[in-house]
């Protein structure tokens, strides 16, 4: 799982934009610094293939669950290393690192630093918040009006989720865990965003706005 190897399967696939994944991991950032061209403040694109990066990095709570996160800029990125590696030992080891925060806490700490932040493949049998906690409200507690979205992974999907009135005003998105950069692992599941420019900022401001986006 390289960039360069990333941005030319996911160009044979036809997706603009890929997450970057891992961007708590200080070598892993240092490669996206490297490789990628930035377009505007949190837009990355390959200089060869084309394709487009956007910050996100998975974080696992003190309850073993999984929260996705997007950063709108580096200087968000790094703020948020500097205040999470407070409270992991393996944060400078691990592309996901494990904090002792609680789901809430984690919210929190995101939103001071201007990044958007979702339950992760909320319903998988294990890592998940429908794993460990009875509703969304459980889990994240003052903070689930907070949320920006969920993301429903290979596990569910919309027609199963909606069936929940708790997560009837929160937008879902559809990504899948690539674990290789192969075309039949790279986009199993992918959003669609209507957006006039192909750029981060648009694709946060229409998960914000909660409009122009289709799985």
């Amino acid at each position: 799982m390289i960039l360069d190897i990333i941005a030319q399967q996911a160009s044979f696939k036809g997706l603009t934009f890929v997450g970057t994944g891992d961007f708590l991991h200080p070598s892993w950032m240092k490669q996206v610094q490297a490789k990628l061209e930035i377009v505007e403040e949190g837009t990355f694109e390959h200089p060869r293939f084309g394709t487009r990066f956007i910050l996100t990095v998975e974080v696992e709570d003190d309850r073993r669950v999984h929260h996705l996160i997007i950063s709108p800029s580096i200087s968000s990125a790094e703020g948020l290393y500097e205040e999470f590696s407070k409270h992991s030992k393996d944060i400078n080891l691990d592309g996901r690192p494990s904090l002792n925060l609680s789901a809430p806490e984690i919210v929190e700490i995101s939103r001071d630093h201007d990044c958007l932040v979702g339950p992760s493949h909320a319903f998988t049998p294990w890592t998940s918040i429908y794993k460990e906690f009875d509703s969304i409200s459980s889990c994240y507690e003052d903070q689930v009006d907070k949320l920006a979205f969920l993301e429903l992974g290979l596990s569910a999907d919309t027609l199963m989720a909606d069936r929940l009135m708790e997560l009837e005003s929160v937008p879902f998105l559809s990504n899948s865990d690539a674990h290789s950069p192969w075309p039949n692992k790279l986009g199993r599941e992918f959003n669609r965003f209507e957006l006039s420019r192909p750029v981060s900022s648009e694709m946060i401001e229409s998960i914000k706005e909660k409009k122009g986006i289709s799985l």
